[in-house]
């Protein structure tokens, strides 16, 4: 029923709207149109909701309207979050490479104007084309086979069996573990040589921009696994000894953290071009990997500083009178304890890096060492020229890592951990 004057709505608002060859809906006044739709729906929805609450529980029926009036102002900012991802997994698979096509004289307006990709021209062409020209060897073949099944059978186990089962948790972390090994071998194995298409005279040509996609993706892994394991690193042992440790200059170096977060790290472009130049370590993984480190150790020290002083000493303490050391309790104690935490500081810098594009940007002076926002924008630099189809594409084969990434460790992150405790 509520569906009905919404429906009625949208079609009046587009009543007057044409398609221009650009692809573009011209509508006079288009804002004043969307803001009255908006408004003629939320008091739609928020009279029916009323009338309801009438007839069903007279005293919460203003309260009904109030929530439904609410509930719209979510699902509004919800499509608006959603429709950019929607809109970009449609047209990876749409036909056209480019957005500015002459639309068709038929069919639905939504489709016509563009809003969305007309499903009559989906196709795979395009992740066709950027797969085309990356020749992987027989055990790579081999390791990406078994890192798919390894991934389905825990997409399986984790939906299909409850988690309560021991020998499933088991086998669910097992088929993990084998995923995540298969990944890796998989990413430390490919080289650029592998990137290339065959000419006519049956010779190599180097593959273009969009066809070293997988290239980039696996640079960007490469960069991004390190740096999030230097900054786990980093910050498990210089916020122990912060949140643990009492020691000269101990308040002055908090405070040179807390001096150095002030300042946006492109202020240090120049000063990091320079000292990479004079390292020699210019267009290399290692000058950017240590870049992206040493602007992890202020914020990711701070975070899990501030996590150790929530977990009570008590745990160490019985430890140590056990006769462990610091660095067993620490070990032993803290670290299993702060897998969370840990995890959660590794995705944080690990997603951080992969979608940095300026530092890399400067340090990367080579096509071969790209990262993933490198490759997205030579796409993206045609101007006009762009094809927008094949961005599209690899925009969402860039994506897939973190979306793996997040799903496989959603568990660890949500998990609760040992929070407190003294030996009896």
């Amino acid at each position: 029923m509520r569906l009905v004057p919404l429906a009625f709505l949208g079609l009046c608002s587009f009543a007057t709207a044409q398609v221009n060859r650009e692809r573009f809906v011209i509508i006079e006044n288009g804002w004043a149109w969307t803001l009255l739709f908006f408004i003629l729906a939320a008091l739609t929805i928020a009279a029916l909701n009323y009338l309801y609450g009438r007839l069903t529980r007279p005293g919460k029926a203003l309260s009904y309207a109030l929530k439904s009036v609410k509930h719209l102002f979510i699902w509004v900012a919800i499509a608006l979050t959603i429709y950019p991802v929607v809109y970009i997994l449609a047209a990876s698979f749409n036909r056209n490479n480019s957005l500015a096509a002459v639309p068709p004289q038929t069919g639905s307006m939504v489709f016509r104007s563009g809003v969305l990709p007309d499903p009559a021209n989906f196709a795979l062409v395009h992740y066709q084309h950027i797969l085309s020209e990356t020749n992987l060897h027989g055990y790579q073949w081999l390791l990406l086979a078994l890192g798919a099944a390894a991934g389905l059978a825990f997409v399986l186990l984790s939906v299909t069996f409850p988690a309560t089962a021991t020998w499933l948790g088991r086998l669910r972390r097992l088929s993990g573990y084998i995923m995540l090994l298969s990944v890796i071998g998989l990413v430390v194995s490919i080289t650029p040589d592998q990137f290339y298409s065959i000419g006519p005279e049956g010779q190599h040509i180097r593959a273009s921009t969009s066809g070293m996609m997988v290239l980039y993706i696996r640079n960007t892994l490469v960069v991004s696994g390190m740096t999030g394991l230097f900054a786990v690193f980093i910050s498990t042992t210089a916020g122990y000894a912060f949140a643990r440790m009492r020691f000269e200059g101990r308040y002055q170096t908090l405070l040179v953290f807390v001096f150095v977060q002030m300042f946006p790290g492109f202020m240090a472009l120049v000063a990091i071009f320079y000292l990479m130049n004079y390292l020699g370590l210019l267009n290399t993984f290692t000058g950017l990997i240590l870049a992206y480190s040493g602007g992890a150790i202020a914020f990711s020290s701070w975070i899990f500083k501030g996590y150790l002083e929530s977990i009570s000493p008590s745990l160490e303490e019985a430890a140590m009178v056990d006769g462990t050391t610091h660095w067993g309790a620490f070990w032993h104690i803290i670290l299993p304890t702060s897998m969370p935490m840990l995890l959660f500081i590794f995705l944080l810098q690990f997603i951080g890096t992969y979608s940095e594009f300026l530092l890399a940007n400067v340090l990367l002076t080579g096509a071969e060492r790209w990262t993933v926002g490198l490759g997205l924008f030579a796409l993206a630099s045609d101007g006009l020229a762009t094809r927008w189809g094949t961005l599209a594409a690899s925009a969402v084969l860039g994506s897939l890592p973190i979306l793996i990434l997040f799903y496989t460790f959603q568990n660890a992150l949500t998990g609760q951990y040992t929070a407190g405790g003294v030996k009896g």
